[in-house]
């Protein structure tokens, strides 16, 4: 009695082969095995130590191909020694074969290849990211302390007060402004800063030069009562101040009780002293030196020589970039000013830029002595045209007279024409 693993001579297996056939397909087998190149023995045992991490391969439709013909040829040989049923049987292996290499070959390599796309989405994604913002153009925020970026120093300078590159000069632009300059500096001397308000970017002359301002400083002083006196409720556009008779006896304003809203107006639009002196006998001592020193000013604190300080194209820049921001609030104070210093009775700026089509909100000033420490030309504030808002600043010490106010409208001209340039 034997085991099912074991067949006597003679006897045909389960496939219905006998010993004769079964010795030719082993030998077809042999001869298959050594035209494919094949060798016995463990050989994959080197290819798994070499590729321990990788993953097994799908075979090429090449070499199923060859396969699935080798298996063909085989079948052939065979053909003749079988019977029909085993060969019907080998005819199905070998369809199974083909259609499994088939399979094989049509079927991804590597099913879970989506696995990168995520980092490819992340490099798109930041790729993005970063040119988004190089297009992004550096925002800018006007405050009297961004002013402190301005270049120190003598001569004509540019800047970037949003960190850029600073604009450039043409040598024509340059030796305008410079020309002008130095024709009036022959008068006295010459301060001035010149910005755009969305941009940052700007020029500059001897940007801390301190000259006599007179009458310009008239309008940033009425903005200390209007932001500190008015909006806070301490007094009313309509509540009466006392007049002053201390510089003119002959003013309008001597003595008595006028609106507060009336002595501002004069003030800005007419130019007043005694309007003016009014304002700062009723409000100097009511925080004036605080908010010079909030708005980081040095050379504007209240002095009992003076109504009028000494102060540079730096300071005043500060004073109408503060000056800009209130006049784009709601409160009825603001409005006002907004007003008046768009119907300034005299302004250089405005002459000079007269032909440009621009809007100037300004107050100027202007004093003639026999003592050149009194001596001023100047005039400051803001410029709107084609959509751009700017803040000019031009101080020079330069005496009140015909010549001077050429002078002066000759450098703001210069400045002015090199706009596009601070864009």
């Amino acid at each position: 009695m034997t085991d099912g693993n074991h067949r006597r001579p003679g006897t045909r297996d389960n496939n219905g082969l006998d010993d004769e056939a079964r010795e030719r397909a082993r030998e077809h087998l042999r001869q298959r095995q050594q035209a494919e190149g094949r060798q016995s023995g463990p050989a994959h045992a080197a290819g798994r130590e070499k590729h321990a991490d990788a993953r097994p391969q799908a075979r090429s439709a090449t070499d199923m191909a060859a396969r699935a013909a080798a298996g063909a040829r085989y079948t052939a040989d065979m053909a003749s020694t079988l019977p029909k049923s085993a060969l019907a049987i080998a005819a199905a292996v070998v369809i199974a074969i083909a259609g499994f290499a088939v399979f094989q070959c049509t079927r991804p390599a590597n099913e879970p290849a989506a696995e990168p796309e995520p980092i490819a989405t992340q490099v798109e994604t930041a790729d993005s990211t970063e040119a988004s913002a190089e297009s992004e153009p550096v925002r800018f925020e006007p405050t009297p302390e961004a002013l402190d970026g301005v270049p120190e120093g003598s001569g004509l300078q540019t800047f970037a007060l949003a960190g850029e590159d600073a604009p450039g000069l043409s040598d024509t632009q340059r030796s305008a402004i410079e020309d002008a300059i130095d024709n009036a500096e022959e008068h006295g001397d010459v301060s001035l800063v010149f910005y755009n308000l969305e941009t940052g970017k700007g020029i500059s002359y001897d940007a801390d030069t301190t000259v006599y301002g007179a009458s310009s400083f008239k309008a940033p002083y009425a903005l200390y009562v209007c932001q500190t006196q008015v909006d806070t409720g301490k007094i009313d556009l309509e509540d009466s101040c006392q007049g002053t008779s201390a510089y003119d006896p002959n003013s309008y304003y001597n003595g008595g009780s006028y609106p507060l809203s009336d002595l501002i107006a004069d003030a800005i639009v007419y130019s007043d002293n005694n309007a003016f002196g009014s304002l700062r006998d009723a409000f100097d001592s009511e925080g004036y030196d605080e908010w010079v020193d909030g708005l980081g000013l040095d050379d504007v604190h209240y002095r009992a020589d003076s109504w009028y300080p000494w102060y540079c194209a730096r300071t005043s820049a500060k004073l109408w970039t503060e000056m800009y921001s209130y006049l784009q609030t709601p409160s009825e104070a603001a409005q006002l000013l907004n007003e008046l210093t768009s119907q300034t009775e005299v302004s250089f700026i405005r002459e000079a830029l007269r032909t440009t089509g621009a809007s100037v909100q300004d107050k100027a000033g202007w004093c003639a002595d026999s003592d050149p420490l009194w001596n001023g030309v100047c005039d400051a504030g803001i410029v709107t045209l084609d959509g751009k808002t700017y803040i000019l600043s031009i101080m020079t010490g330069m005496p009140d007279g015909d010549t001077s106010y050429a002078l002066y409208e000759d450098i703001a001209a210069a400045v002015f024409d090199v706009r596009d340039t601070l864009a």
